[in-house]
């Protein structure tokens, strides 16, 4: 009589948006996985983004991406204006599907109740704080003095990934690109004077320096957001810390003069949210033994380059596929995903740098004019095309 094979168990160390998406794709291919996650349950995860069309794939396969586009705007676009309120231009992204600006808060919720329908185990307050591979399985342990055992575990940790700082210690801490992301979220119920199309799209403003980026979260809700750069840690300090009366006044004074509805967006601020932007760049490896690093914990990016929860969703479904084909030693698989998924990963890291770095680029009025008469109405719909592109998802993913 033949025995039954032995179900392989992945510990999953963060229960973000990669942690919950690979644990749903093992679970599928008869893996039993489990997910640590350093900070308590809440929705108070602040922030929005956009989860582009390569993303919103991998959420069908996951069977959420109708109720997060009935929770957020469906977008299909990039909207260009100059600080005077022109348009200079816009990028279409085309696609079956289009992307979704959303509130992160939602996406979690759904992310929950995909790994509920699938009977995964999560644990909050679990902080990694060391890891060891043991004859073939590997032991996780935590502050508070808890331990598991798994066949091998996946570092989905984010941006100050624990797992990344075990495997590659010089590369402990992300980068720090001395910018701050800072933004908010409108009273409910409140719209900005704009025109429609601008209710389906993200639309930045552009200055002769900086920009301003807003859209559509919600069926009721607007989002704007900016990054700001600082000259040393005092200066991030006093921005994290200054009290929202006197932040919203600085920013206010940024964008003065500028086009509506930048300072109407600004005065009807109601949630506001800062964040450090830190990326990675470049990874010795993704892998080490029976560990294996995917979304921002191997190639976080500045919200910037648009890409970041996206990249992190084709990760998951991607090193999904490659350990559910068990005739593949596992170390194999790991080398494989990341063979296949590390370029088109590190390019994104790239752009979105290099995104945030054209912003402190001041433009004389001569400058000015040529972005906002010839430039922009040249290359917005290049944009578009090569937006369009990366949206078509990762060829390695299996249709």
């Amino acid at each position: 009589m033949e025995s039954t094979p032995v179900r392989q168990r992945a510990i999953i160390i963060g229960g973000g948006i990669a942690g919950p998406a690979i644990a749903v794709f093992l679970a599928r291919a008869g893996i039993e996985p489990v997910i640590l996650e350093a900070h308590a349950l809440t929705d108070n995860v602040g922030g929005g983004f956009q989860i582009a069309p390569n993303g919103m794939r991998v959420l069908a396969e996951l069977g959420i991406a109708d109720e997060l586009e009935r929770a957020g705007q469906p977008s299909r676009g990039f909207r260009f204006k100059n600080h005077r309120g022109k348009v200079i231009g816009f990028a279409p992204t085309g696609g079956a599907r289009p992307g979704v600006n959303v509130l992160r808060a939602h996406l979690h919720r759904l992310m929950r109740a995909a790994i509920d329908r699938q009977g995964i185990a999560i644990r909050y307050g679990k902080r990694l704080c060391d890891l060891s591979v043991e004859a073939g399985r590997v032991v996780a342990r935590f502050d508070d003095a808890s331990s598991e055992t798994g066949d091998f575990l996946v570092g989905a940790d984010g941006v100050h990934s624990r797992v990344r700082a075990w495997m590659h210690p010089d590369h402990a801490k992300a980068r720090d690109t001395r910018m701050t992301s800072l933004g908010a979220f409108c009273t409910r119920g409140f719209t900005p004077d704009v025109p429609i199309e601008e209710h389906a799209s993200l639309t930045f403003i552009v200055g002769p320096k900086h920009q301003f980026g807003y859209s559509k979260m919600a069926v009721d809700q607007w989002g704007w957001w900016c990054h700001i750069p600082f000259a040393d840690d005092a200066e991030r300090a006093q921005i994290m810390s200054m009290p929202v009366a006197e932040l919203a006044r600085r920013i206010q004074e940024r964008y003065s003069g500028w086009a509506s509805p930048a300072g109407e967006l600004i005065a009807r601020s109601q949630l506001w949210v800062r964040t450090p932007i830190h990326d990675v760049p470049t990874l010795p490896s993704w892998r080490r033994d029976r560990v294996v690093l995917i979304g921002d914990a191997a190639h976080a990016m500045s919200p910037a380059g648009g890409q970041g929860a996206s990249l992190a969703l084709e990760d998951a479904m991607l090193l999904g596929q490659l350990v559910a084909e068990r005739a593949r030693p596992l170390e194999q698989s790991f080398a494989r995903f990341e063979q296949l998924r590390r370029s088109r990963a590190e390019a994104m890291v790239k752009q979105g740098y290099e995104n945030d770095q054209r912003t402190l680029k001041e433009l004389g009025a001569f400058g000015t004019w040529m972005r906002d008469t010839l430039l922009m109405p040249l290359f917005a719909p290049m944009i578009g095309k090569a937006l369009t592109k990366i949206y078509a998802g990762d060829p390695a993913l299996a249709a």
